[in-house]
């Protein structure tokens, strides 16, 4: 799913993200209506920040308070709409590569007691991305290495490494994050780290593109539904991500096998376009 266009008003940096942050975090609240949220606020115990925000957002237009709730609603009907409808077990997801090629699912480097994870989302994205390019060269579809954007004078360099970037990891027109978890187990808080890694890139390039006036496409991929549905809370912050803007794409489960070949298209687009 792409960003609305309905939320581009509201930055990354906006202050609603800011209250968004602070009023979902009081007492594991998840969707408040709009006559609920001053006093839900001015109710919870021991959290001074809880009041200040009430404070402020008495001083805000009342549709702020409106849209904060509204907004309360739509990241948890997204999210429920992805666990029951988009995600995918690893059987499912193994499926769907065998329909597009032959080569053998790889797993992840873990100890032999533990469940040896594929690595089926990142060869998926990784055919898909070449089949896509319709001939052209796609050499980091899978780099583990850090990107690095040149302009104005100016140097950034991805903190963290990634899982693709095209047409390269020099000067990039879209860089993309591959969050694949499967397995029985219930997930656990390298998926809290897995959002906060997706927000610390976004964050990165959006102030590179303050300095720079160049945008670099931010894209995450993620799918696991056995643990993603444990990790709700988190497959909501990820939402959070997108509509602010710190991701500019976000790809659950089977929306691979749709959404990404034209995803791809669009990133060699803007390569044609900035080459001329």
């Amino acid at each position: 799913m792409r960003r609305p266009d309905g939320v581009k008003h509201r930055s990354w940096d906006d202050p609603f993200w800011h209250a968004l942050r602070l009023l979902l975090d009081q007492r594991r609240v998840t969707t408040l209506e709009e006559h609920e949220v001053l006093p839900w606020l001015r109710a919870t115990p021991h959290a001074p920040s809880a009041g200040g925000l009430a404070t402020w957002l008495e001083s805000r237009e009342p549709e702020l308070i409106r849209d904060l709730a509204r907004y309360t609603h739509t990241r948890w009907d997204l999210a429920k709409f992805a666990q029951a409808e988009l995600m995918r077990s690893e059987e499912e997801a193994r499926e769907d590569f065998a329909s597009m090629s032959s080569r053998t699912v790889l797993t992840y480097g873990t100890q032999q007691a533990h469940h040896q994870s594929s690595k089926v989302l990142v060869q998926t994205v990784g055919v898909i991305a070449h089949q896509a390019s319709l001939g052209r060269q796609v050499p980091d579809t899978d780099p583990q290495a850090r990107a690095a954007h040149l302009a104005n004078g100016h140097i950034w360099v991805s903190p963290r490494r990634l899982d693709g970037a095209l047409p390269g990891l020099l000067n990039p027109v879209g860089m993309w994050e591959i969050k694949e978890y499967w397995g029985k187990t219930s997930g656990g808080s390298k998926m809290s780290d897995a959002i906060y890694e997706l927000q610390l890139v976004g964050t990165e390039l959006a102030i590179q593109e303050q300095i720079s006036g160049v945008h670099i496409e931010h894209i995450a991929i993620m799918d696991g539904a056995a643990q993603w549905k444990a990790r709700a809370a988190d497959l909501r912050r990820a939402i959070d991500l997108l509509y602010c803007g710190l991701l500019d794409e976000l790809i659950i489960g089977r929306e691979v096998m749709t959404d990404w070949e034209p995803a791809v298209a669009r990133m060699w687009a803007m390569v044609d376009a900035r080459g001329r």
